[in-house]
């Protein structure tokens, strides 16, 4: 009956406190749980499908081995490239906030997919001492509805394309309404100065913009 009515008006299932990311809750929408902010959506519902576009347009696809995502929410994403695009690179997932990744496990059940690895550690602080390379790195970090700052400036963004492989591709999501142009223009502008290709997708949804950098293939 809760799965009936969900497609009438949201139904709520569950609610969280968390020190990090403050009340969280978890949604019946449409026959399907997603996990919410007060204020947006924070995992499956749109932004699982701001995801799944933005991997389609990058050409995600089985020749992906090795995948880093910077920020885990209720693991939508990881959903995704399983289910949707049948793919088992190993997936790296790191995640600041304790009660996320709680709430992935037990509510999403993420731990049913294999060759995934989830790190409780600030991202920031991951990127510096990271000695793994990756085919493709998903920077999706929010609280709120807000990338966090230090997330658009130059130390963590300088980091960033140094654990990219050859080919390699970082998807950076964001909310153009809720960032400074100032520190939207600085992501793509440390991207130009790696030497990666910048290509931006605006409105995906009707809310987000993705910012796709790709590193060229090195000449020996």
């Amino acid at each position: 009956m809760k799965r009936l009515f969900s497609y009438l008006y949201p139904f709520r299932l569950k609610n969280y406190s968390s020190k990090i990311n403050g009340s969280l809750e978890i949604n019946l929408v449409d026959g399907k749980k997603v996990l919410d902010t007060s204020i947006s959506n924070f995992s499956y519902g749109s932004l699982q499908k701001i995801l799944q576009t933005g991997l389609k347009k990058i050409d995600f696809n089985k020749n992906t081995k090795q995948l880093l995502l910077l920020g885990l929410g209720g693991g939508c994403v990881i959903e995704t490239i399983r289910e949707k695009f049948k793919s088992d690179a190993i997936i790296v997932a790191v995640e600041i906030d304790p009660k996320i990744i709680t709430i992935a496990n037990d509510d999403f059940n993420i731990k049913r997919f294999e060759n995934i690895q989830i790190i409780q550690a600030d991202a920031a602080d991951y990127i510096k001492t990271c000695t793994k390379s990756f085919d493709i790195i998903i920077v999706d970090i929010f609280i709120g509805n807000e990338v966090p700052k230090p997330f658009t400036e130059d130390n963590f963004l300088r980091g960033v394309p140094t654990l990219l492989n050859d080919e390699g591709k970082i998807m950076f999501n964001v909310m153009r309404e809720t960032m400074l142009i100032e520190r939207y223009q600085n992501i793509q502008d440390e991207f130009k100065k790696a030497g990666l290709i910048i290509r931006v997708f605006e409105r995906v949804d009707g809310t987000n913009d993705l910012i796709i950098a790709e590193k060229t293939k090195s000449i020996k």
